[in-house]
């Protein structure tokens, strides 16, 4: 039987219900647990290729959720505050296919560290330059307290429901098996 790794067991075991915050800092905290995953990676030599493969299958399925919960909730309900909903929908798109070709990758080797580099330069410009630094501050001056508050409230419950379902991870799981296997079929 395969184990769970532990940031993702502890996530999902966090207590149900969290104090209310504001959508931005739920988004925030996500990010760290996003760069924590990169951070985890990054330092993972390739002499450990299950542990790498473990981490990037968490990174992959943390991520997924992450462009679902903005994407459902978040970026919907701010559109109207800040012009820069667009760019960060377009952000997703190149967030997701390089998180597909680091999926690829086999994690012993040089490949897999090149689309690592690559995957952490454009997760950093996203989450931090372009929403902590740019989208959020803009958020926070022209949107209603209220509003950033329910908004939270929502993202942290989906984020639980998306962590909790099973139906999501057999389909995270499908997806990164499909992947691997068309890498695969289409190496050389």
């Amino acid at each position: 039987m395969r184990r769970r790794p532990q940031a993702l067991t502890d996530a999902r075991e966090a207590p149900a219900r969290q104090e209310p915050k504001k959508a931005t800092r739920v988004l925030v905290e996500h990010h760290e647990v996003l760069r924590d995953l990169m951070r985890k990676l990054t330092e993972t030599p390739r002499s450990e290729p299950g542990r790498r493969r473990a981490l990037a299958d968490e990174l992959f399925d943390e991520l997924w959720m992450h462009e679902r919960i903005e994407e459902e909730i978040f970026y919907p309900a701010v559109r109207d505050i800040t012009p820069a909903i667009a760019a960060a929908w377009s952000e997703h798109r190149q967030l997701s296919d390089q998180l597909a070709a680091l999926t690829c990758a086999g994690p012993h080797t040089e490949r897999f560290d090149r689309e690592l580099g690559v995957l952490r330069d454009v997760l950093r410009s996203h989450a931090h330059l372009d929403e902590e630094q740019r989208m959020f501050p803009e958020i926070e001056r022209f949107a209603d307290e209220e509003l950033l508050v329910d908004l939270g409230d929502r993202l942290q419950a989906r984020l639980r429901r998306l962590r909790s379902s099973r139906r999501v991870r057999t389909l995270l799981r499908l997806q990164r098996a499909l992947l691997r296997r068309t890498a695969r079929w289409a190496a050389p």
